[in-house]
């Protein structure tokens, strides 16, 4: 019985690949499939589902990030895929530097956007997704710059002209963009190598620099 409940809702699934579909199982303990929200009751978990990926999200906040979704026009994958990435749907994620809540705000980007308590679910949402429209139009819709951005920060995308080079924030966007079903291509190109000098001294002693030597009378082999 259970083979069969698993191949009915594969079949589903892969019907629905760019859909949102809802699996749970109702009062009689059957299986319901469907892409209607509006069936299920706040208590439930859902399973939001798209080309990539399946999260289970409180359906109270999944009301909250469509309605929001829709006021700022932004996209809606994108704003569960950085909930998802920034704190797994937990509200009381905290993080070493100091962010806060589902959409992890630091506290000057809390004040940006008038969240006075950033464990506040509705705040949080508000203010992120209010800072994540900001930055998704001023880089014109680029989303690995948009998600550089939300991570690392604006000043860091300005003295880098463009995605700095932090290993955190390359990771960020591949793992964001994955939950998309995006794939980034972006890696970060490997630090110069340094080339080392080797030579011997006159009293037998054996050196390896970067530097190169000076007033030295004899063979330096040269180390790439």
């Amino acid at each position: 019985m259970k083979t069969k409940t698993i191949s009915i809702l594969l079949f589903f699934i892969t019907i629905s690949l760019w859909a949102e579909i809802v699996v749970k199982y109702d009062k009689d303990g059957k299986i319901v499939v469907s892409n209607r929200l509006s069936k299920y009751d706040s208590r439930n978990q859902v399973n939001f589902k798209n080309s990539s990926y399946s999260p289970s999200i409180p359906y109270s906040y999944l009301l909250k990030i469509k309605t929001l979704s829709k006021e700022h026009k932004l996209r809606e994958d994108l704003i569960i895929a950085v909930i998802k990435a920034e704190s797994s749907f937990n509200p009381y994620a905290v993080s070493k530097k100091g962010a806060i809540g589902l959409m992890q705000l630091m506290p000057d980007t809390a004040r940006q956007y008038g969240v006075k308590n950033r464990f506040d679910v509705n705040q949080n949402l508000k203010g992120g997704i209010s800072h994540l429209k900001y930055l998704y139009r001023k880089y014109n819709k680029n989303l690995p710059l948009t998600l550089a951005a939300y991570n690392a920060g604006e000043k860091a995308i300005k003295n880098h002209n463009g995605i700095p080079p932090y290993r955190e924030t390359h990771n960020y966007i591949k793992r964001t963009m994955k939950y998309m079903g995006l794939h980034y291509s972006g890696y970060l190109k490997p630090r110069p190598r340094k080339k080392l000098f080797k030579y011997t001294t006159k009293e037998g002693r054996i050196v390896i620099t970067d530097l190169f030597p000076a007033k030295f009378d004899g063979n330096v082999e040269i180390i790439e």
